[in-house]
């Protein structure tokens, strides 16, 4: 059996630079990983078995096509079992069906000793989708292009953050449609020298997100949960297209009394930290 731990992602700024003619957006963005992961467990089987309960046909799924990637690749069957503990939210602008892709690539590798190198699996998972790059890398990247091309900044180490999911996903494809292109570029070098410093009143003015107008929308509740993480000294964004909003909070206490009170409204709210040591595969 192989165990891995797909991790989360969380955007710290997002910026939607122009559209491609294939109707990809360039984008640049922040990211980073949480200690929020799904665990899985891999072992091998005489079919595909997916243990988690999926409102869309199994080959839509993530780890279904890393899995035929992969066996494409290798030029044979690898059918296996996956057992699924999920804890991130579906849908939710943290990339766990990535995640659990990115993890798939990995596992099927060891299982059974195919020896791909670490390059060859990243390239074959480029095709699955803009996120694939960064989640099969991992680490304080700023991601360019489509999302595929990678710089690596100074490491970023955050203890106290809060997630706050509403319970519902949103289709990323419909919110690229409706998002709207300016020349407003967002200034990634001071949000860095900020996170640094955690200089939350400098970040709440500095961090943004061109996703976030489009979304919220459509969904007034997301910017209500936004502006009540405000009101508790963080400083908030929604992740990627959402639905997930976070606070990253200066202090333990102030986290703690954000997470008592939405804890009481949503299900999934999750206190979370961000480091190097999460999501490497």
């Amino acid at each position: 059996m192989i165990k891995k731990n797909a991790h989360a992602k969380l955007n710290l700024s997002l910026d939607i630079i122009g559209k491609r003619e294939n109707g990809y957006h360039d984008i640049k963005t922040l990211m980073v990983m949480t200690d929020l992961y799904d665990e899985m467990n891999f072992s091998k089987s005489n079919k595909v078995e997916i243990s988690q309960d999926f409102n869309f046909d199994i080959k839509d799924n993530l780890i279904y096509k890393a899995y035929e990637t992969l066996k494409n690749k290798a030029g044979h069957d690898l059918p296996f079992k996956v057992q699924i503990n999920k804890k991130i939210p579906i849908a939710a602008g943290l990339a766990g069906g990535t995640s659990n892709g990115a993890a798939t690539f990995y596992a099927l590798n060891e299982l059974y000793d195919l020896n791909f190198q670490r390059e060859e699996l990243i390239e074959m998972a480029k095709d699955l989708g803009a996120d694939f790059t960064y989640m099969m890398t991992s680490g304080t990247k700023i991601a360019s292009g489509i999302g595929d091309i990678l710089e690596d900044v100074r490491p970023i180490y955050l203890e106290n953050i809060l997630i706050i999911n509403p319970g519902y996903g949103i289709s990323t494809q419909e919110v690229y449609k409706k998002a709207k292109i300016d020349d407003e570029r967002i200034d990634f070098q001071k949000i860095l020298d900020a996170i640094y410093k955690l200089d939350i009143e400098k970040l709440n003015f500095l961090l943004r997100n061109k996703m976030e107008d489009v979304v919220f929308n459509m969904h007034r509740d997301l910017l209500e949960i936004k502006n009540k993480l405000i009101d508790f000294k963080s400083a908030a964004l929604m992740s990627g297209s959402g639905a997930t909003i976070f606070g990253i909070f200066e202090d333990k206490k102030s986290l703690e009394e954000a997470y008592f009170y939405f804890s009481k409204i949503y299900k999934q709210v999750y206190k979370v930290r961000v480091g190097e040591e999460f999501g490497s595969f």
